[in-house]
């Protein structure tokens, strides 16, 4: 059953992404997204992966409070994908009650996706941590099973700002 659910988180993520307007952050070109040296993943555990690029999307309207990760984008081929924020969208049971993104620091129970082709999907509730920059920091699956670090080449925008 917990399966289930956070195969349902995976397709949530894919929910929030179709609900903004666009992928790319204030500031950037989509040139500037797909090709910046900074934007990305480390995966460590349980395979060693680096990933190039990442889409992080801060949420509007219904998804204030919410900010969508993907590495290297949010789409099914995504190698590392999760969501801080309280999701309300019936796919992600548990999550509703999260605490929206706020800046920097850990946040608790959030689904994460770990992937890659010929491998099976590493998939649980885990620790996000955003570093004093707002835009990179760590991901950590409960009981260890999957770690890294990720960078989204630019700083995330809180709720309201």
């Amino acid at each position: 059953m917990r399966i289930m659910c956070l195969a349902t988180l995976f397709a949530c993520v894919l929910l929030i992404s179709c609900n903004q307007s666009s992928s790319t952050p204030a500031g950037a070109t989509a040139n500037k997204i797909a090709a910046g040296a900074s934007d990305g993943a480390r995966i460590d555990k349980p395979f060693s992966l680096e990933i190039t690029g990442a889409e992080c999307y801060s949420g509007r309207g219904k998804n204030a409070g919410d900010v969508a990760f993907g590495f290297p984008n949010r789409v099914a081929e995504t190698s590392l994908q999760f969501t801080i924020g309280p999701l309300r969208d019936g796919f992600s049971p548990g999550q509703e009650n999260n605490k929206p993104y706020a800046g920097p620091g850990d946040y608790t129970n959030v689904g994460i996706v770990v992937k890659t082709a010929g491998r099976k999907p590493v998939i649980g509730y885990g620790v996000i941590t955003v570093n004093a920059d707002e835009q990179s920091g760590t991901f950590r699956l409960s009981g260890d099973s999957a770690s890294g670090t990720w960078n989204c080449g630019h700083k995330l925008e809180r709720q309201g700002t």
